[in-house]
């Protein structure tokens, strides 16, 4: 039996890189697929961006995307404090998805909208939870027939992360009205802030008057609680 040095080292070289609704890591959905309103791209880039090497690719509707959590520290712990659990219980850093993992690899399960091969190669993506700038290091397609199971038991998140009521104030709604992508971005709004993105210690009545920023897309947008919801007081450019 061969035996593999603990320390071996990979040369890996990303193939491209997201631009996405995600300017900052704040308000990014926790999985893929929570906000499907939230757009972005896949740019491949320098020898990658070979259209011979997405042909075919149009014919899957989900692609996996092996990435670098780039903005995460290099360190690593064994143990973490994952938000579904409050932020306090711990669990092993390999029974979870924290970004501080000892080779910040993160794996992401996209929707796959549109191919653009003039003038390199651009993948347009649905659903992504990756901050603009990601290095995507690997494109696999998404088998349904072979990788949904249903019946798999999924530990301390046996379900999705509920959902709070999203309102808005009058002047945040008429500075969506002005805008050409305006009922897509307050889809894209509502489907990130009902993630309740708030650290778990805000999350109490004596937070209530705290006020909060998301950016998304070119605008930053500030929201406090409200009861047991969140209202969108304003929307402003970034």
């Amino acid at each position: 039996m061969t035996t593999v040095p603990a320390n071996e080292a990979f040369a890996l070289e990303a193939i491209g890189h997201i631009q996405s609704d995600y300017p900052d890591k704040f308000g990014i959905p926790r999985q893929p697929g929570l906000a499907p309103a939230a757009r972005a791209e896949l740019v491949l880039e320098g020898a990658y961006a070979d259209p011979l090497a997405v042909r075919g690719l149009d014919a899957f509707s989900h692609l996996w995307l092996t990435f670098v959590f780039h903005q995460s520290p290099e360190r690593w712990t064994p143990l973490v404090r994952p938000p579904r659990l409050g932020g306090n219980a711990k669990v092993g850093v390999f029974a979870s998805r924290s970004t501080h993992r000892p080779n910040r690899l993160g794996l992401s399960l996209v929707e796959l909208t549109g191919i653009e091969t003039r003038g390199g190669v651009r993948l347009r993506l649905a659903g992504c939870d990756l901050v603009s700038g990601t290095p995507v290091l690997d494109i696999k397609p998404y088998l349904p027939w072979a990788e949904a199971r249903p019946e798999a038991r999924a530990g301390f998140a046996p379900e999705p992360p509920p959902r709070v009521a999203v309102g808005f104030e009058a002047a945040a709604r008429a500075a969506l009205a002005c805008r050409p992508d305006g009922d897509e971005l307050s889809a894209l709004i509502c489907q990130v802030l009902a993630q309740d993105p708030r650290p778990a210690y805000h999350r109490d009545k004596g937070a209530a008057e705290r006020l909060y920023g998301v950016r998304l897309r070119d605008v930053d947008v500030r929201f406090r609680a409200v009861g047991d919801g969140l209202r969108v007081v304003e929307i402003a450019p970034a």
